[in-house]
């Protein structure tokens, strides 16, 4: 068996809330006996770079792989890193194109050998509990966010996460609000995508800790070693960190600086499944909670991520409860994947062979690309980490 061709195929959406394109970056790779495996490189708000994306695969991947055999997962992923590390750089993108590469790889492995993921990586399929995702309407009232989980609630789910990025005063009230309609035996964790310095972080974990938060998920950006170190170590809250950490050797590099007590790995952006793997172990090592994050990909992306967790036993795991989720519901028969089949409040890896999911190439095409803003355009204060009191209009006083 070799391998045929290798491509990207762009996809996306218009999302309601907020009002946004969410694009998706999917690969392709297809062997000479007629074998498609998908890969993907999408993230919690899809792929903000989808051209780059498509550019890095089809102009580089596919002539580093085209010709060689698709079975031999770690010898093409080697592949890919002498084509990619040396000027592309070892993180980010090149994270992503390898990840998605090395998923598509998998499912081809699985459906050759006729088993699910999951099992080739020596896991059994279980019930794995589940929280909610917040979502970042903030013109609209805490108690529009508390009611926006009352699906999930419903349903079963084992928490929520609260999405922040107001004023502190304006968080602490989502988070009082939130926790009152879901009851106090729900998890709760909060999320602020990189809006906060250390300071306001600190300021902020302090008021709400009394709330019982499980996690506080990107307060500052995940780059600032220094400062996630600083605010773990003056938190009551447990730093989580993940959706922008790119690589095992990240990940240590937390771990040994004790910057984050929850891993939030993800098989889109971390390198694939045996990265995230590695970076279970390396967590069970140093006595950290892996959540995986696992905000709105494709069926592609989810599916991979549940079957590493499903090898990794994990205890709980991230879903995106937007009520529209075309990638999930609409390209392909996927039955047990959907908000509206989680009924539990849990979810369990496909059994199929390989990732175990249907992708129909038809459905997937009336699903097309289309350029629009991405989240930092839409949200820049969330990029910037440098949201503290004195900072300007915006700033975490709600001076």
């Amino acid at each position: 068996m070799r391998i045929e061709s290798v491509r990207a195929v762009l996809a996306g959406y218009r999302k309601i809330d907020p009002d946004m394109e969410r694009s998706f970056a999917l690969v392709r790779v297809e062997t000479d006996d007629g074998t498609v495996g998908w890969g993907e490189a999408s993230t919690n708000w899809g792929h903000s770079y989808p051209t780059v994306f498509r550019a890095a695969v089809d102009d580089v991947c596919a002539r580093h792989l085209e010709g060689r055999d698709p079975l031999a997962i770690r010898d093409r992923v080697a592949d890919l890193r002498v084509a990619l590390d040396g000027y592309l750089g070892w993180e980010g993108l090149t994270s992503q194109t390898v990840g998605a590469v090395e998923i598509a790889l998998w499912d081809i492995l699985g459906k050759t050998l006729g088993a699910p993921v999951h099992q080739l990586l020596g896991g059994s399929a279980y019930e794995i509990p589940l929280y909610g995702t917040g979502t970042t309407m903030f013109e609209q009232s805490a108690v529009w966010h508390a009611h926006y989980f009352d699906q999930c609630m419903d349903l079963g789910f084992a928490g929520v996460k609260v999405r922040l990025g107001r004023t502190i005063d304006g968080d602490t009230e989502a988070v009082a609000t939130v926790r009152e309609h879901v009851g106090a035996d729900k998890l709760m964790g909060v999320d602020s995508y990189w809006f906060h310095d250390p300071d306001s972080a600190i300021e902020l974990c302090r008021r709400i800790a009394g709330y019982g938060i499980h996690f506080f998920e990107e307060p500052v950006p995940q780059y600032q070693i220094e400062g996630l170190e600083r605010l773990q170590h003056n938190s009551p809250i447990r730093v989580a960190v993940g959706e922008r950490v790119y690589s095992p050797r990240m990940y240590a590099e937390l771990a040994r600086r004790d910057a984050a007590r929850v891993f939030e790995p993800d098989a889109s952006l971390t390198g694939g499944i045996l990265s995230c793997l590695e970076i279970a172990d390396l967590a069970a090592r140093s006595s950290i909670e892996v959540i995986p994050h696992v905000g709105g990909p494709t069926v592609v992306g989810l599916a991979a991520n549940l079957h590493w967790a499903t090898a990794a036993r994990v205890r709980l795991c991230e879903y995106d409860i937007d009520p529209h989720q075309p990638m999930i519901t609409d390209i392909g028969h996927n039955p047990g994947l959907a908000l509206t089949d989680l009924g539990g409040g849990h979810i369990t890896a496909p059994t199929g062979p390989g990732l175990g999911v249907d992708v129909d190439e038809e459905k997937l095409a009336a699903h097309p690309y289309r350029e629009g803003d991405t989240y930092a355009e839409l949200f820049p204060e969330h990029e910037s980490g440098r949201t503290a009191a004195g900072s300007g209009p915006a700033d975490a006083s709600g001076a």
